[in-house]
């Protein structure tokens, strides 16, 4: 709650903020005879009808401490697991309607870089990839799918899952190659690492 709270005074400063430029910019004299007029328009998602739900995901996803492989000859694969639960549900058409959730990379898009990074606190440049699951890592096997294999066609992300019953819950993993940290002076790549997953949700017809 506070924090929807917080979302409206942010959204409120920068909407008076906006207008206050707006007015400013609306004059053209002798000494500055151009200027600029945003266009804007907004399309909503689908139609949720009556229908209300709350979805749970991770505060926050942790791998902790990677190491530094001693030889390239193996990915040193290190996983952690991750939930998304339907905690609350009401008035879906289960025959015909799910609550869909996707996920990207917080810097993600479709014409751009599409994969999930780690990415060093005090230096940029250094960062690592990882891959998302929709199963947890004991279930990850050599040909299951990872869920940014396939390309991004929607700026809202990667399909993830899909729910039809309140209490549904989706096990997954992420899992982070520790041989992209071979061949690195380990002082070039030391520190704090973070990224983050942007999840969206959605009402849509039912996938097969």
């Amino acid at each position: 709650m506070k924090a929807k709270k917080l979302l409206t005074l942010i959204l409120a400063v920068v909407m008076a903020a906006m207008a206050v430029v707006s007015a400013s910019a609306a004059t053209l004299t002798e000494d500055d005879n151009d200027g600029q007029t945003e266009v804007k328009a907004h399309i909503n998602g689908p139609d949720s009808g009556n229908v209300t739900y709350k979805i749970t995901i991770p505060d926050v996803i942790d791998f902790e401490e990677l190491t530094q492989p001693a030889d390239d000859d193996d990915d040193y694969f290190k996983y952690v697991d991750y939930t998304v639960t339907l905690t609350e549900l009401s008035g879906l058409d289960e025959e015909t309607q799910q609550v869909s959730v996707y996920v990207r990379d917080q810097n993600a898009k479709v014409d751009g870089d599409q994969k999930f990074w780690l990415t060093n606190k005090s230096d940029p440049t250094k960062k690592f990839k990882y891959d998302v699951f929709t199963t947890p890592k004991e279930d990850v096997t050599i040909t299951t799918p990872v869920v940014n294999n396939g390309q991004m066609v929607s700026h809202v992300g990667y399909y993830l899952t899909g729910f039809t019953q309140q209490g549904e819950s989706m096990l997954g993993s992420l899992r982070l190659a520790q041989v992209q940290l071979y061949g690195y002076d380990l002082l070039q790549i030391v520190g704090e690492y973070s990224g983050y997953m942007v999840f969206y949700s959605a009402i849509e017809a039912l996938k097969p």
